[in-house]
């Protein structure tokens, strides 16, 4: 090699070391300015209080949780499919006045775009749902995280007064028919009493058999709570547990009832005459119909209470206020732009040379240059 090539690609590394430094400078300077602001706010849905107000109201330990007749999903995901969905997004584009000549941006949708963007949604250990918004202006970033927070808040707590309407809905149905099916087992039962002469169920039938008749009646009461919440529910409902669990221990204790115990044997149903069996038919009856009528009634208890609740339109619980970050944020793109340009410069000027990959000093006009007196 001449000593005017060397001087050539000297030269040449020199121009491409000063191309590297001036692109480095140029993204170092985008990676800072315009700088980014981040706004987040983190928000719990739902109102915690409401079971330990409903358990005050005496309807038992087993309802506390609200939610747990009816099978809600996770309150925290049904949040979060709420904050991401357009009717969230439309509602902080109409308050923010985002559309329009002299706005923002020109149509509606074009806004939905632009704010899926730059709003993430997500969810933290404990249900908390994060709102972060990333912009150039920190006031727009706080004021649109803001928005999201109290347009999640209405939206929330239309979803909720719909669920307990509608469940309110199905609950006085039952309630009025079952009611019905009570006074009616009741009459019935004192009817047949006084017609025939009878004492009280528990004189009457025996110990054993009232028993067994009374847990007759719950079981059916229980398989009627059962079927009602296969219906309404999913199959994710812990009451459904409960419920079958409840189910199962009445069917066992009917199947032991059913046998001998120690030293006293069952009852001999062919020795019962016929009048007190249809006595101890209609008993069953009242107690079935007893049994759906308290169902029923705590279950309408609980609606009422959350239909207070659902009144209250902050329907999510604000654990950290709308604010803007003090970090100090970078621009994603200039960044990665940066890393790159790094990755190049590092393989053209060190790796390829020092592997015998290629020579970036060796143009193709000198490769032909050299190339050519071999050929000779």
């Amino acid at each position: 090699m001449t000593t005017l090539q060397r001087i050539g690609r000297l030269r040449e590394r020199r121009v491409r070391l000063i191309i590297y430094l001036v692109l480095g400078a140029v993204l170092a300077v985008l990676c800072l300015f315009p700088r980014p602001y981040m706004a987040r706010a983190k928000v719990v849905p739902g109102d915690n209080n409401a079971a330990s107000l409903f358990s005050m109201s005496g309807a038992g330990s087993q309802l506390q949780n609200l939610a747990s007749l009816f099978g809600d999903r996770s309150a925290t995901e049904v949040t979060l499919q709420l904050a991401k969905s357009d009717a969230v997004g439309r509602e902080v584009i109409a308050r923010l006045n985002l559309v329009g000549p002299g706005r923002p941006y020109a149509d509606e949708r074009t806004a939905l775009v632009a704010l899926g963007k730059r709003v993430d949604v997500h969810s933290l250990l404990g249900g908390i749902i994060e709102f972060e918004t990333r912009a150039y202006d920190q006031d727009w970033a706080l004021a649109v995280t803001k928005t999201y927070v109290d347009a999640m808040s209405e939206r929330m707590g239309s979803y909720v007064r719909v669920q307990v309407s509608r469940k309110r809905r199905i609950v006085e149905d039952r309630l009025g028919s079952s009611q019905e099916r009570l006074i009616q087992a009741q009459a019935q039962l004192e009817a047949f009493r006084k017609a025939n002469r009878i004492a009280d169920p528990g004189a009457q039938l025996g110990e054993q058999l009232t028993v067994r008749a009374g847990l007759e009646g719950q079981l059916q009461a229980k398989q009627v709570e059962l079927a009602t919440l296969r219906a309404i529910s999913g199959p994710e409902n812990p009451r459904l547990k409960v419920v079958a669990g409840q189910v199962a221990s009445l069917q066992s204790q009917i199947a032991r009832a059913a046998t001998a115990s120690e030293g006293q044997p069952s009852p001999n149903v062919g020795a019962i005459t016929a009048v007190t069996l249809a006595y101890a038919r209609l008993y069953r009856n009242y107690v079935f119909a007893q049994g759906v009528s308290d169902v029923y009634s705590r279950a309408a208890e609980e609606i009422a209470v959350q239909e207070i609740v659902s009144q209250d339109r902050a329907q999510l619980s604000v654990i950290d206020a709308p604010h803007v970050d003090a970090d100090r944020y970078f621009n994603t793109t200039a960044v990665a732009l940066l890393a790159l340009l790094a990755a190049l410069v590092v393989f053209v000027e060190v790796y390829a040379p020092a592997t015998g990959l290629f020579d970036p000093g060796a143009g193709p006009r000198r490769a032909g240059h050299e190339a050519g007196p071999q050929a000779e």
